[in-house]
């Protein structure tokens, strides 16, 4: 089996500790870099997770119903309509969900599905009964799109739950995008895959990272069914990175919605254990090639995302924006263990 690309170095500081009578301190850090994804993470040797249940109603006070575009109030008058060539009636329906065009779009063809009406749900309300209409009718409109043959090879759904991730609103909401090139982050993974097959024989990288983290035992999961579970080596935020792949699912058309039910279990469990350890918001992220693409599996990330008191500061500064690294007091073999415990219920 080809290599990885996993790369880890152990740097060590010293200083004199002020709370313990300024006696000299070692502080070891530990560099990781995933060549796959391009991230460079330094984990941290001390823990920093919310110490108390975040204060919601701060969010809700702000962003009543009232004034809020998703509820019923204002929903027809203050969100936009597809042309009657996309679909009839302006809007995609699904159960409760609806999905429309964005107000203030980040590309062409970016979406927003609203699970439902509800203004608020918590993290622990996050069941996959909740999501299951939302993400129906993210996959109905990719369907349809595929049928008007505009050319889009690549999508995401895309999810910023609550401000501390970006999210403008409070209401649940989800965010496709399609397009015929894919974004900077996903095109960096489809070369890694490219790349691996063709200096491996043709391998699978997806298939051979599964496996070695399976037989390792330090950052995989679990499985649910076709969709497998890990802790990111080297993650993209401060409070760590679940990852999950969809085996031998090449495009977003392969998957069922047997698959879909899958993720969503294990989304639901995601969601409890950021509940019960006071985080607060995440951001989320699907990738699917539109086109059968043999060297890539349909895949995702999660990251949870806080605010550390008590200024409120935001858990991104200048090593992620800046230097393209990223501060994670969390170490990622010990997410694992922890999640891990959420599966086996």
């Amino acid at each position: 089996m080809k290599d990885i690309g996993f790369h880890r170095e152990t740097v060590t500081g010293r200083y004199l500790n002020p709370f313990d009578g300024f006696e000299p301190r070692e502080m070891t850090i530990e560099e990781r870099y995933d060549e796959t994804t391009g991230v460079a993470s330094r984990i941290l040797p001390y823990r920093v997770r919310p110490a108390q249940k975040p204060d919601t109603g701060v969010y809700l006070e702000k962003s009543p119903e009232s004034i809020c575009p998703f509820c019923p109030e204002l929903f027809d008058k203050m969100t936009p309509r597809f042309t009657p060539d996309i679909i009839e009636g302006g809007k995609f329906t699904r159960g409760s969900a609806f999905l429309f065009p964005n107000a203030f779009p980040y590309d062409a063809t970016n979406t927003v599905a609203i699970f439902s009406h509800r203004h608020f749900m918590g993290l622990d309300e996050l069941t996959p009964d909740a999501m299951h209409d939302g993400f129906a009718v993210c996959r109905d409109y990719f369907y349809r799109m595929a049928e008007l043959q505009q050319g889009y090879h690549y999508g995401s759904i895309n999810w910023n739950y609550m401000p501390p991730a970006g999210g403008g609103l409070i209401h649940p909401h989800l965010q496709t995008i399609m397009g015929k090139e894919p974004t900077s982050f996903m095109r960096r993974l489809l070369a890694s895959a490219r790349n691996y097959a063709s200096a491996s024989g043709g391998r699978n990288l997806w298939e051979d990272l599964l496996d070695r983290e399976q037989e390792a035992g330090e950052r995989f999961i679990a499985s649910t069914g076709v969709v497998s579970w890990l802790a990111a080596f080297s993650p993209k935020g401060m409070a760590g990175e679940v990852d999950f792949y969809f085996r031998e699912k090449t495009s977003f058309f392969d998957l069922t919605q047997a698959n879909v039910e899958e993720l969503l279990e294990g989304l639901s469990r995601i969601f409890l254990h950021l509940y019960v350890n006071h985080f607060m918001s995440f951001n989320l992220s699907l990738y699917a090639p539109l086109m059968p693409e043999k060297n890539f599996w349909v895949q995702g990330k999660i990251v949870p995302r806080f605010e550390i008191n008590p200024l409120g500061t935001s858990d991104i500064n200048y090593f992620e924006k800046l230097h393209d690294e990223i501060i994670c007091p969390i170490v990622p073999e010990q997410l694992c263990k922890e999640l891990q415990g959420y599966f086996q219920t």
